[in-house]
Parts: structure tokens; C-alpha cells; sequence
């Protein structure tokens, strides 16, 4: 008690020359009171407590009072990590809301559940041992600044929060988990999660995802690298949904897995949005799926690129072969603009599964396999081993853009459905084994060609659409269909 006697007299003095901030130093942890607050200071009768600003402090916790010109803004909290340690500050104003704890450079903090204001977090500094973790039931903004952070111990950064968290991506951002941990991935949110910003985050999960989130992920802006996951590079539920920016993924599981939520009257439950940006995912692993979808796939802009070359996998117990592919969507595909690029080589590969309608209606879609099917429809069950390009049991229509697919030259139909291929507009060319005739009823023209060699590497071009074979693909007596505006 002497001492913080002593502390209060030299804050009084200090008080006069000034000061903006009173520092309260708990260890690694700062609450830092805009100083006029000293007035209010307050000591329990039995003087073992301080209370400033309704947050009360045991005394003897307290390892100084330091008084400074530094400025900082309410709401605010400010997570600096260096090497082996941490530094955390709190702003006073939600002092009485927010518990910190700093283990070396582990840092958890804390949301009280009457929280009833949004905090903005910056994470910054450099720890080749460190991790942040967050609690809390109210929305956040979380900016990271240059921060670059290696597990040893879980999650890089771990969001325990159910509700919207805001990421903000400021500079050149590097974040790795530990191996063989039990966490769900290396960045991972209890929530949904608005990402965007002007800078990079590169993300490696040793354990599992890359990124994972329990509700939607929405990517605004920024760039995002999953260099390396050894599951899914993302692992979303609910919905995703890109607007721009830049993303990519390598994964040795799924590129980007949306699942459906539980329940089933969350909005886009189980859905894709692809409306703007660059997104490129390359798969390695067996029987993986580039880009894969419990409900409906949505590309109306951007550019996406998505190659898959894991083979088929073979379950003994299920007597089940699951196959590879650059796109599966159970809930049916939309194409309204946009480039898409689908490449999937690996053996009994699939590009795109959906057991739902195929509808393209502009943009540019590309799909190659050297396996089995690249884009398949069924109703219930998965069918057909063949090799086709784009497969269903019901209806393709397409209206607009370019669609580009390459089939297996072993039995493979660039399209193959049950019912009807329409094909109403844009520019189509369909690569396979076997003859594709559109419906009578499509509005759009269209010309078929016989025992074409088709080698990879080479640009095919009929009829004004010209087609960019990629390397991995041959056909030496290839049925070639095309349509297009001219027809």
C-alpha cells in the first residue's frame, strides 16, 4: 500500500504536465485509462482494491501505474508480439469488458457476455512460438498488420466467437499452426467472417484446414494464400461468397469445402458465390475435389482456375471408389459470367459433380480431364464411370460466355445428359470420345467434327471458338462439337 501511495502522489503531480494516459501494468498486460480518470480513482475500504473506470484490480497484482503521453483509442486493443513474448494494451473504456492473459507469446483474450460494442483489434510483431485466442458472444474487427505468427501449440489464431468477425489484412501477414495438433486449422473462426483489405495473408495448416469457419465466409479484397493444408486449404459452412481480390489455394485435401449447416433455413445454406477476383486451387491429395459445394455453385464474374490431379480412391469397407475433381456441387451449377478453368487429371477424376441442374449463362468455362467425368449430374447416387465432360441426369443449358470442356478420349462425352443439352448462346466447344448433338430446341446453331487429333499444348479453333488444349490432354481421334453466334 505504501508504494501505490507513493504512485497516486506522482501521478497527481504528473497529472499536471499533460498526460494522456494512465498505464496500469499487470505483467504483459496493459489497461491503458485516458488519465483525467485519475480523479476517479477509487481503493476499496480494506485498500486491496483499485477500481478506474468500472474495473476493479486486486492491488498486489498490479506491478506499476505509469503515466505517458500516449494516446489510445477507445474500443481499442493492441496485441504486439515479439520473438518469445507478447505485449497486449487495453483501452480503459472497455477495461471493465476485457481479460487478457499472456503466456510467453500465447495470448487469450477475453469478451465479458454483456459486451454490447464492437472491439478493433490489432495484431502485429513476429513470434516463432506464439498464437492468439479469442472469446467472446459480440462482433469484432480483427486487423492484421504485418504479423507473422508460428504455432507450436494449436491455431495460429483462433476467433471462439459465434458472431461476425471482421478480418483486415494490412501488409504482409504469415500465419502456420502446429503439426499434428487437434485444432480445426491454422486461422479458424467459430463464426462468419468478412475478409478484405489492401495486403497479403499467407496461411499453412500442418494439422488439418488451412482456414476453417462454423458459418460464412464472405472474401472482399486483399490477397490470400493457403500455401500448404494437409485437409482442406478452406474449410467454410453455411456459405462463401468472393467479391474480388485474390485467392489461392494448394491443398492435399479438398481445395475449398462449403458444407451445409444443420440447419436448414440459414441463408445459401451449403451454397458457392463466385462474383468477382482471382481464384486459383490446385489439389494434390487423393480423390479430392477442387472446388465442392452442398448446394449451389454461383460464378458470375472473376477468373478461376481449378486443377485437380489426386486419383481415384478405393474404400474397402464402404466398396466405394471416390474420385477426384475440380468441381462437386449437390445442389446444382449457375454461370452467368466470368472465366472458369477446370483441369483434372488424375485417374477416375471427376471436374465437376452436382446432383442438381447445369446452367451456364456467360463467362468462360474450361474443363479437362485425362480420368473420368469432369462435370456430372445425378439424382441420388453417382452412376457413371466413364470419362465424360459434363455429366447429368437432367438438364445442361447453357446461354452465354464460353464454355470449353475436354473429355476423356476413352468413351468420354464432352456432355452427357439424361435430358436435354440447350444450348442457347455463347461460345461452346466439346472435346470426347463419343458424338454430342444438342437439343433441336436450343436456339443456337451448331457443327460437329470427326476424327480430329487433338494434342495437348495446341489451340483448337472452329467456327470463331478457339480452344487452348492444355498439355495433359490428348485425343487422337477426337468428336468435336461447337456453337457459337456465327452458327
Amino acid at each position: 500500500m505504501k508504494r501505490l501511495a507513493l504512485v497516486i502522489i506522482l501521478l497527481a503531480q504528473l497529472l499536471g504536465v499533460q498526460a494522456q494516459t494512465l498505464n496500469v501494468n499487470i505483467g504483459q498486460v496493459t489497461y491503458a485509462h485516458p488519465a483525467a480518470k485519475a480523479a476517479d480513482m477509487t481503493f476499496s475500504e480494506n485498500g486491496t482494491q483499485l477500481t478506474i473506470q468500472g474495473r476493479s484490480y486486486a492491488v498486489a497484482d498490479i506491478d506499476n501505474i505509469i503515466v505517458d503521453n500516449s494516446e489510445v483509442a477507445d474500443s481499442t486493443v493492441s496485441v504486439v508480439f515479439s520473438g518469445s513474448t507478447a505485449k497486449v494494451v487495453v483501452a480503459g473504456s472497455i477495461a471493465n469488458r476485457i481479460t487478457a492473459a499472456v503466456s510467453g507469446a500465447n495470448v487469450t483474450v477475453t469478451a465479458a457476455d454483456d459486451l454490447d460494442g464492437e472491439v478493433y483489434y490489432v495484431l502485429s510483431g513476429s513470434s516463432s512460438n506464439g498464437s492468439f485466442t479469442h472469446n467472446g458472444a459480440f462482433k469484432s474487427t480483427f486487423t492484421l498488420n504485418n504479423l507473422t505468427l508460428t504455432s507450436t501449440n494449436g491455431a495460429a489464431v483462433y476467433i471462439n466467437n459465434g458472431k461476425r468477425s471482421k478480418v483486415k489484412i494490412v501488409g504482409t501477414n504469415t500465419l502456420t499452426d502446429s503439426a499434428n495438433g487437434e485444432q480445426k486449422a491454422c486461422f479458424a473462426s467459430e463464426g462468419h467472417v468478412e475478409m478484405s483489405g489492401e495486403g497479403v495473408l499467407n496461411i499453412t495448416g500442418k494439422s488439418k484446414h488451412g482456414l476453417a469457419t462454423d458459418e460464412y465466409l464472405e472474401f472482399k479484397s486483399g490477397t490470400l494464400n493457403i500455401l500448404g493444408a494437409v485437409s482442406d486449404g478452406m474449410h467454410v459452412k453455411q456459405y462463401f461468397q468472393m467479391k474480388d481480390g485474390k485467392i489461392t489455394v494448394n491443398a492435399q485435401g479438398d481445395g475449398i469445402d462449403i458444407e451445409a449447416k444443420n440447419n436448414t433455413e440459414k441463408e445459401f445454406n451449403g451454397q458457392c458465390f463466385i462474383d468477382g477476383g482471382q481464384l486459383t486451387v490446385t489439389t494434390t491429395g487423393a480423390a479430392t475435389k477442387g472446388l465442392k459445394a452442398d448446394a449451389l455453385i454461383t460464378v458470375s464474374g472473376g477468373t478461376t482456375n481449378i486443377t485437380t490431379t489426386g486419383d481415384a480412391y478405393y474404400d474397402s469397407t464402404a466398396a466405394d471408389i471416390s474420385s477426384s475433381s475440380a468441381m462437386k456441387t449437390d445442389g446444382g451449377f449457375t454461370m452467368t459470367d466470368g472465366t472458369l478453368t477446370l483441369t483434372s487429371t488424375g485417374i477416375a477424376g471427376k471436374g465437376l459433380n452436382t446432383v442438381d441442374e447445369i446452367n451456364i449463362s456467360g463467362g468462360t468455362i474450361t474443363a479437362v480431364t485425362t480420368g473420368e467425368t469432369i462435370v456430372q449430374t445425378v439424382n441420388k447416387v453417382q452412376i457413371d464411370s466413364k470419362a465424360h465432360g459434363i455429366k447429368t441426369d437432367d438438364n445442361i443449358i447453357i446461354t452465354g460466355g464460353t464454355v470449353l470442356v475436354a473429355a476423356s478420349s476413352y468413351s468420354g462425352y464432352a456432355f452427357k445428359q439424361d435430358l436435354l443439352l440447350k444450348i442457347n448462346g455463347g461460345k461452346v466447344m466439346g472435346i470426347g470420345a463419343k458424338k454430342v448433338t444438342p437439343a433441336k430446341s436450343s436456339t443456337q446453331g451448331s457443327a460437329t467434327y470427326a476424327g480430329i487429333n487433338v494434342k495437348g499444348g495446341t489451340t483448337v479453333t472452329y467456327d470463331g471458338v478457339s480452344f487452348p488444349v492444355p498439355a495433359v490432354y490428348n485425343n487422337s481421334a477426337a468428336q468435336i462439337l461447337v456453337s457459337s453466334p456465327s452458327l
